[in-house]
């Protein structure tokens, strides 16, 4: 059976150290090969990187707050050239920049099926750099983008409410998977947590994502100045980079900041943390916090995205009852009230049940529903896909 064509245009991957990234290359390497042939479209990376699949690199340009990642710029005439050589049965547009805006565009002048993702809260995000109001600027392009592609991805039931409510058609649940093979408990390092300077009854909170305020960062610290009043030797240690890390490394030098880490050296400090701390309101998933339940981590955090499907109070973490600042602190401290090896241990359990081949699986699925023959009939090849 000839291979599925699917072009894959995203602002961010790997080696760009971010959930997307991360997320979006491991549902592609659990797609089999035999029945797909994948093309990435995406701005040329800036750091050494050997591609996994066929890539097409286009020009970018860095995201105010963001130097990190790139938005990927206008693209029209390249798309045009590559697709006529490519010949792509599908778009997938996992990023909605002016990158993927040609996509659409090239890809409705084509008649061929494009199905989007939401990934990221930019439209929240706005209020945390004072710029309130830009939120409904964005929400609105962001619906008119996303409403005419024949199906908007999104990781969690949450957000797809929140979409549906704000009038976004055509939403569909994929969530994201975790790779428990390397994120596991037995990455746990002694040495590491020497250099903590902890030891084995020395509980040490952890944090991992970026440090910038639509993190919600300082209620990491306040929730760790909250538990040393009851646990004085926690420790806290925030792996990460952001703008407010030079100034909160100053304020907190008790505070471990380990930057950026990746791979088995980042699997090694989630496995030799204790708990994971993630106070986010903005994400759309959150895949760090599937990440530090394959560690064996109990998590607190809202009942937001991956934890709203994942965390059960009192079983593997605890959720805050509501958003306020004071019911994140309150179940930090239920968390640390409790055996944390038996909360680790189920968490671990829960991460083991999210795999991303079953996540491809339906990310095929999807995708089949939407391979129509350009005469609108639905071909023999995809019918064999569902």
């Amino acid at each position: 059976m000839k291979p599925v064509r699917i072009a894959i245009v995203t602002e961010t991957y790997v080696p760009d150290v971010n959930g997307v990234a991360n997320s979006l290359r491991q549902m592609l390497q659990a797609l089999d090969p035999q029945q797909y042939r994948i093309q990435i479209v995406r701005p040329r990376p800036r750091s050494a990187w050997v591609p996994e699949h066929e890539e097409v690199w286009c020009r970018g340009i860095s995201i105010p707050m963001y130097p990190d990642l790139q938005l990927g710029l206008p693209a029209g005439r390249r798309l045009r050239r590559v697709w006529d050589s490519f010949q792509p049965d599908l778009i997938y547009i996992a990023t909605e920049g002016p990158l993927g805006y040609s996509a659409l565009r090239e890809a409705r002048r084509r008649g061929l099926p494009v199905i989007s993702a939401f990934h990221t809260n930019f439209h929240r995000y706005s209020s945390f750099y004072g710029l309130g109001w830009v939120k409904t600027v964005t929400l609105g392009w962001l619906r008119w983008f996303h409403n005419r592609t024949a199906m908007t991805i999104v990781p969690a039931a949450d957000i797809a409410t929140d979409l549906r409510t704000a009038g976004f058609r055509n939403v569909e649940v994929l969530s994201h998977g975790v790779d428990c093979h390397l994120f596991h408990p037995r990455r746990r390092s002694g040495s590491l947590r020497e250099a903590w300077q902890a030891g084995q009854q020395t509980p040490v909170a952890l944090y991992v994502g970026r440090i910038a305020a639509e993190k919600n960062i300082p209620l990491v610290i306040r929730s760790w100045q909250a538990l040393r009043q009851e646990h004085p030797d926690l420790r806290l240690v925030m792996v990460g980079d952001g703008p407010l890390r030079e100034s909160l490394q100053q304020e907190h030098p008790d505070i471990i900041f380990a930057g950026v880490q990746t791979g088995e050296r980042l699997a090694r400090y989630f496995a030799s943390a204790d708990l994971f701390l993630f106070p986010s309101q903005t994400e759309t998933f959150g895949l760090v916090t599937l990440e530090a339940m394959a560690s064996g981590l109990p998590v607190v955090a809202y009942p937001l995205a991956a934890a709203a499907l994942h965390v059960r109070n009192g079983d593997n973490g605890q959720l805050a009852e509501d958003l306020s600042d004071d019911a994140f602190i309150l179940a930090c401290q239920r968390l640390l009230a409790e055996d944390l090896h038996h909360a680790g241990t189920q968490a671990r359990v829960q991460a083991e049940s999210a795999s991303w081949e079953s996540i491809a699986e339906r990310f095929a699925a999807l995708a089949a529903e939407h391979l129509i023959h350009k005469e609108g009939k639905v071909t023999e090849q995809y019918h064999n896909m569902v």
